[in-house]
């Protein structure tokens, strides 16, 4: 869901600025993203190379992005197989653009050389956050700058579809605090050269970690019964990366089995917008997930983040709410359920807005793409 989130508006965002713009996406369905990003797509993978080159060819301008292309905390082959497709385009077409790109975590000695040789290919580079450039200017010499996620500027869909979704499945929204949950499952993540998608498929490997996910699953009912019980809070469990390789929504389930209280219920929305409209009635969202962080920010929700990695304290970090992430690691071996639930009381009592901060995010994305678009008229 959030790189749909991502892709959609960057496609509606220089829609705005140039309405006669054709956008041509590569794409793991085709049919679907034809219909809901309004562009040509070409398929994924070595089928799809004839018109991955026919389309550069005809093309004003690449971009490259946005999202976590460049980590190697999860697979060592993420960030070759994204410098070779990067490389193989750019035969064919001088201006590939990085555009709001997630870098880091790179550990591995040959990731940061494949960065380098991606970066070289590039005529332009933004990353998404501080930590992502600071990473980056390591591995390049031209200028890197910040584009902040573009799903921060996803239309959200109308209040009232938000309030029926929310009335369909029970959610009580006559005054107890709506807490929202977006987890995943942790610790089965390695570097290898095994992705894990595929590991999954077709049980390439034993997947590590169930000891410490179990150990999580529990501590977070624990806090969420806390929360229902001190705060009289309504938990309402929203997963958003349901494919089989990760599936949020059973790490979700699990959580819920071990939950005492009652005051509880899950929800699965596909639609990017419409997720962010539900965001919008909640009293704080726990986002163990980026994107439904950036989406609760910019619906003027307070968020809370259980990080996995570096681009969450990026992310925070840009909202100025460093001291609000604590990581899913000290969570589970510091059993660190009293500072969660501190966190998120105070996020429901102090009522902080994130909107001030996250205007000013807003104004740099629009103001970036002005400037694609306007370096793209003159040339």
């Amino acid at each position: 869901m959030g790189d749909r989130a991502l892709v959609f508006s960057m496609c509606e965002e220089l829609r705005r600025i140039n309405p006669d713009i054709k956008i041509t996406l590569v794409s793991g369905d085709l049919i679907r993203d034809r219909e809901f990003f309004r562009a040509t797509t070409i398929r994924r993978g070595v089928l799809g190379l004839p018109s991955l080159v026919k389309a550069a060819m005809r093309s004003d301008l690449i971009l490259c992005g946005g999202g976590g292309l460049f980590q190697d905390d999860a697979s060592l082959v993420k960030v070759p197989y994204w410098t070779v497709r990067i490389a193989f385009t750019r035969l064919f077409f001088k201006k590939v653009i990085g555009y709001s790109l997630g870098v880091g975590p790179l550990n591995w000695a040959p990731s940061r050389l494949f960065a380098r040789l991606a970066f070289a290919c590039m005529d332009q580079i933004s990353v998404r956050d501080p930590e992502a450039k600071k990473t980056s200017e390591k591995l390049t010499s031209k200028p890197i700058h910040i584009v902040p996620d573009p799903a921060l500027i996803l239309p959200p869909s109308s209040e009232e579809e938000a309030y029926r979704i929310l009335q369909e499945n029970a959610v009580p929204l006559d005054g107890p605090p709506l807490v929202g949950v977006a987890i995943r499952r942790w610790f089965h993540h390695s570097p290898t050269l095994i992705p894990h998608k595929h590991a999954v498929k077709y049980h390439l490997r034993k997947i590590p970690g169930k000891e410490k996910y179990d150990r999580m699953t529990s501590l977070l009912a624990e806090v969420f019964d806390r929360m229902a019980d001190e705060c009289r809070a309504h938990i309402l469990f929203m997963p958003t990366y349901n494919v089989a390789h990760e599936a949020d929504y059973r790490t979700c389930e699990e959580v819920i089995e071990k939950m005492k209280s009652s005051r509880k219920s899950l929800i699965r929305i596909t639609d990017p917008r419409l997720y962010k409209a539900v965001t919008g009635y909640l009293s704080v969202m726990l986002g163990g997930r980026m994107h439904p962080s950036i989406f609760s920010a910019s619906m003027d929700t307070p968020i809370v983040g259980l990080s996995y990695n570096q681009k969450f304290f990026g992310f925070f970090h840009l909202l100025g709410l460093q001291d609000k992430i604590i990581t899913v690691e000290d969570f589970v071996h510091k059993e660190m359920t009293n500072e969660l639930v501190t966190l998120l009381s105070e996020a429901i009592t102090s009522k902080s807005s994130p909107q001030p901060r996250v205007d000013e995010l807003t104004k740099l994305i629009r103001e970036s793409n002005e400037n694609i678009m306007k370096r793209l008229r003159l040339n």
